[in-house]
């Protein structure tokens, strides 16, 4: 099984493969390719989300986690307004 350390960094050649495939579809679109425009948008959110993982997998045991993409604000349900 991979440390958390270990994905981070595939999480970090994987960020820069997106920006390469998004400098290359701005390259299409400029050109006036629709289907390049298309892929623009999904692969900024996929690059987002790419970085804010390597964030989270980098630091993971020595940073608070935010409730993005961790359970860390679960709590149990009430019920009939009792605690427990």
């Amino acid at each position: 099984m991979a440390k958390l350390t270990d994905l981070a960094e595939e999480y970090r050649e994987a960020a820069v493969r997106l920006r390469l495939a998004i400098e290359d579809r701005q390259e299409r679109a400029a050109q006036g390719d629709s289907g390049a425009i298309r892929d623009l948008q999904l692969l900024r959110q996929m690059l987002a989300e790419m970085r804010d993982l390597r964030r989270l997998t980098e630091c993971y045991y020595s940073k608070p986690r935010s409730r993005l993409y961790t359970t860390a604000g679960l709590t149990a349900p009430r019920r009939n307004g009792e605690k427990g």
